[in-house]
């Protein structure tokens, strides 16, 4: 993360108070992980139900630690709470949709309540032999996060985009490339997030 303070003309800005809130700095860590099971009734149908692992760093409530003028971190690896996830896929040998929701019941010990996310995905697919490519429309809609009862910063948005990804056999295992790109965004504060093209590679071993 990049920070720069400037004046309304632009110029440049130190802020009274230093770089309590937001500084420029590199945070590297392990997000929740998650454990699922998926359920196929029939061939064109998927369901799953699982819950997040609560293995990620959290912070002390940031908003606090800010009215007492101390330094402090907005961002978290981790919400401190398991979340269930529930998940349902149709898809046949030309198209797919996929509807997905992380839900956020209670507060974590620090009193943040992490917020409700729901995903959903939909668009055709090709296959040329045993590699698969399916270009969707990719969406998301995120509630408003909270400590205790306050509004958390930066959360709370919609946005969606393009997304091409393929899957190809290799060895046993299961790669997919893929490559996003955001079409809008909308924050709920009045904030606009602007995700860059995004490249990712994931790997999966069926056992």
């Amino acid at each position: 993360m990049h920070v720069r303070y400037t004046t309304l003309t632009g110029e440049p800005y130190a802020p009274p108070y230093g770089d309590i809130h937001h500084r420029t700095e590199t945070l590297r860590g392990i997000s929740d992980p998650s454990l699922g099971l998926d359920w196929s009734p029939r061939k064109d149908w998927l369901f799953g139900i699982g819950t997040t692992l609560p293995a990620g760093h959290i912070v002390p409530d940031p908003i606090v630690l800010g009215r007492e003028g101390k330094t402090h971190e907005h961002i978290q690896f981790g919400s401190g709470t398991f979340e269930p996830r529930l998940a349902a896929q149709w898809a046949n040998t030309s198209l797919f949709a996929r509807v997905e929701a992380k839900l956020s019941l209670y507060e974590n010990r620090n009193g943040y309540r992490a917020p409700t996310t729901f995903t959903w995905s939909a668009g055709p697919s090709f296959h040329a032999g045993s590699v698969a490519i399916t270009p969707s429309i990719d969406g998301q809609y995120q509630t408003l996060g909270r400590w205790s009862g306050v509004v958390d910063e930066g959360s709370g948005f919609e946005d969606g985009g393009l997304r091409l990804q393929a899957s190809l056999p290799f060895r046993g295992l299961t790669l997919s490339p893929g490559i996003y790109h955001q079409l809008w965004s909308h924050g709920f504060d009045a904030q606009t997030f602007r995700q860059k093209t995004t490249w990712s590679l994931s790997v999966m071993r069926m056992f």
